[in-house]
């Protein structure tokens, strides 16, 4: 799964990136996003657009309180079986802007956190599914998922899951609501080249969503051999 990730760039950045415009009020840098909070998600809907969504599926149908259980997942392989996600394919396609992504290392009873980011530090696409729904006091209140596919060879040792990182030429087609993207469908949510990123350990105070500090996204031990990753690191 994808529980975590950072969009850790200055205001204005996404604007250049996409080539959108970023609504008032938006706070960038993020360093610690967690499921439940506002995020700047890109839509295709009428034209490319930044709309602060919240993270976790909500159905359209929901009118009044928020459901127990807004997946902040969907499985690439599921999305044409899961009546929920199937619909959004078609008209609900959206990138979500990230920096880099956390996943937790099992050993025993205990889990580290690993950030996996681009080397080149670069902003990335994540494929998600979005929609909205409108709140009992008549806002419109959008809401998304990240899309996840099989892991990497990098991320392997890691989790058995990683988000749908889309490469730069599919991010048009993936947002324009026009576009036919059935047959393709499969080789754009393919695991990202492991070859262009790269991870390590982080502080365990990635742990608690209140904890926003730049640190979480710092090698917790700098220049330490991590064998783990020496391929990706030296």
């Amino acid at each position: 799964m994808c529980g975590r990730f950072s969009i850790a760039v200055r205001i204005g950045y996404l604007a250049e990136r996409f080539g959108v415009h970023e609504p008032p009020g938006i706070s960038l840098p993020r360093f610690n996003i967690a499921p439940g909070e506002e995020v700047p998600v890109i839509t295709g809907n009428e034209r490319a657009q930044v709309v602060m969504m919240h993270w976790g599926l909500i159905p359209s149908r929901i009118r009044g309180e928020k459901p127990a259980q807004a997946p902040v997942n969907a499985r690439a392989e599921a999305l044409n079986e899961n009546k929920l996600f199937r619909p959004l394919l078609l008209h609900g396609r959206c990138v979500v802007p990230a920096t880099g992504f956390y996943e937790w290392k099992k050993s025993g009873n205990q889990k580290s956190p690993y950030y996996f980011r681009m080397k080149t530090q670069e902003i990335f696409s994540m494929a998600g599914l979005c929609n909205s729904r409108e709140a009992p006091d008549g806002r419109m209140v959008w809401s998304f998922t990240i899309i996840t596919t099989g892991p990497n060879s990098l991320v392997t040792p890691i989790h058995n899951r990683m988000p749908a990182i889309l490469i730069r030429e599919d991010e048009k087609k993936w947002l324009c609501p026009d576009c036919d993207i059935s047959e393709g469908l499969a080789t754009m949510l393919n695991p990202y080249p492991p070859e262009n990123m790269m991870a390590y350990r982080v502080t365990k105070m990635v742990n608690k969503p209140s904890f926003k500090s730049k640190a979480t996204v710092q090698e917790e031990n700098p220049g330490a051999t991590n064998d783990l990753f020496a391929w990706d690191t030296r």
